[in-house]
């Protein structure tokens, strides 16, 4: 019988499976160029400047300024040590981030390789290294990168201590649990998810609800001795900070405030958030939106996404037999979500897309599971269609200026700068330094924010608006980003000023003469 020859999909899928051991490290070559790309295209937006200013301080001054604010210190000595080599640029602190955007696609893939197979492996990474999501973040001067780092591979731990019982595991897991409380309170949160997948894995891997239960069986799923000695190294490893964390604990609601309450619709609309990103830089500050698509309202693409994933663990359920791995994927991704959706009920607000960071990185895992389930054909349809919605995208504008400005300061240096509210008066001091700016609030000028952690006893500031008139070297710097209708700087009259220089959003003015 002469063989037919083989389709070009037939062909496709050999020539992946031929090279399959290798496709990871070109996924890993691909995420590190889409991290990098336009790493320094837009300015630092508040929480970026903050931790810029916190990074060029002294160690002290630096640990002062956390103590201050609400965050705990491993990346901040991190990134502190990192951007050193890069005389502390917007590049160079970034790039920290970008570092361990690249691990976290790595630690994935070692992750999902444990808990299922190589092939479902790739293909999560692989989401992992083209999600705008994890793109964005990994390109932002902030901590949530470096977390799902770590919770990563302490999940990684976590499932080799559950196929193992081997107690040097869980000692693993407890370690690196720790360091991630270590890095964002968000992983002392996550370290409860635990709980349950352990819970949830000996009840379904020994088939416990086939059996009539009695309460030898019932103390058999438990937490283990193993179980608890990697909570209690945990425990250890965070038990230094314990003071400070305590401190936070009692004054979070003064730097969480902005927080609103979530429903539980929130859930669906972060999956929506992590599937296809949110709008970059100064757009997601507080409680960001998906990114829009043309022509597609959010409610709509928010109602297919719903269903999708609806029908997609309908399929997984129904098509595999590891259903503990299934199950304990859910509770990872979707079940995290839940716990912080339940915090919210009791008046406890962290329920922030990036925040969550974690849960999506496990929701990738979860579309790369069904990707190696269903046939080649289809998988390689679906990934087409993703990267196709992401062209179309409605484009956010985010600021450039801060950038353009840095760059030309040498033009500047005899000028006194003068800005006009808090929250620009802290990106401009990451940019110009505390010594060369002059915080004028236009709309409440008694107002004195030098309590806040990254602006601090430095600051210099006048309530006369005399001042600015009077001062022959001085420059006001305007940042028309966004809206002035967003901003609190409404009565911003521009026609009382000569306009000296502009550079992209940021505009330099003086007072007519």
């Amino acid at each position: 019988m002469i063989p037919q020859p083989k389709n070009n999909m037939e062909k496709l899928k050999n020539f992946f499976a031929k090279y399959e051991r290798y496709w990871i490290w070109l996924i890993l070559v691909l995420a590190a160029a889409l991290r990098i790309y336009q790493i320094n295209d837009r300015d630092f937006w508040y929480d970026e400047a903050f931790t810029g200013i916190a990074v060029k301080e002294r160690f002290h001054d630096m640990m002062t300024m956390i103590i201050n604010d609400v965050h705990p210190p491993i990346y901040y000595w991190s990134v502190k040590l990192f951007a050193s080599f890069f005389n502390y640029s917007v590049l160079g602190i970034r790039m920290f981030s970008a570092v361990f955007g690249v691990l976290g696609v790595w630690a994935i893939y070692l992750f999902t390789k444990e808990l299922f197979d190589r092939r479902t492996a790739l293909w999560a990474a692989l989401i992992i290294a083209i999600s705008p999501f994890a793109i964005q973040y990994s390109q932002e001067a902030r901590m949530y990168v470096m977390l799902v780092f770590f919770i990563t591979i302490a999940a990684y731990f976590f499932v080799k201590a559950l196929k193992t019982n081997q107690t040097k595991y869980f000692v693993l897991w407890g370690i690196v649990t720790g360091l991630a409380c270590l890095t964002h309170y968000m992983g002392i949160i996550f370290a409860a998810v635990y709980l349950p997948v352990f819970i949830s894995w000996k009840i379904i891997e020994g088939r416990i609800y086939e059996k009539k239960i009695n309460w030898q069986m019932v103390k058999n799923f438990l937490p283990s001795k193993k179980l608890l000695i990697g909570y209690g190294v945990a425990f250890l490893v965070f038990l230094p900070w314990l003071p400070i964390f305590k401190h936070h604990l009692l004054n979070q609601g003064n730097n969480l405030s902005w927080i609103v309450p979530a429903s539980f619709g929130d859930i669906f609309w972060n999956l929506q958030m992590f599937v296809f990103g949110t709008p970059k830089g100064e757009m997601s500050a507080g409680m960001p939106n998906p990114n829009e698509f043309y022509g597609v309202a959010n409610n709509t693409a928010l109602t297919l996404l719903v269903i999708f994933f609806a029908g997609i663990t309908i399929y997984l359920f129904k098509k595999r037999k590891d259903k503990e791995k299934i199950s304990a994927l859910l509770i990872l991704s979707v079940g995290f979500m839940f716990i912080v959706y339940v915090l919210s009920l009791l008046e406890q607000n962290y329920f922030v897309a990036r925040y969550l960071m974690p849960a999506a990185y496990f929701t990738f895992v979860y579309l790369g599971l069904w990707l190696a389930t269903v046939r080649f054909r289809t998988a390689i349809y679906a990934m087409a269609i993703y990267i196709t919605l992401m062209f179309t995208f409605q484009p956010y504008y985010y600021s450039q200026g801060w950038n353009l400005l840095d760059q030309n300061l040498s033009k500047y240096k005899n000028n006194n700068f003068y800005i006009l509210n808090s929250f620009d008066y802290v990106i401009g001091k990451y940019y110009l330094g505390a010594n060369h700016l002059t915080l004028y609030n236009i709309d409440w000028p008694q107002y004195n924010p030098d309590y806040w952690a990254a602006i601090g006893q430095s600051l210099k500031r006048t309530e006369n608006l005399s001042d600015l008139k009077n001062d022959p070297n001085g420059l006001i710097i305007f940042n028309g980003q966004p809206d002035k209708k967003y901003r609190d700087d409404k009565t911003f009259d521009p026609t009382k000023f000569v306009l000296v220089a502009q550079y992209k959003n940021i505009a330099l003015y003086r007072f007519k003469n």
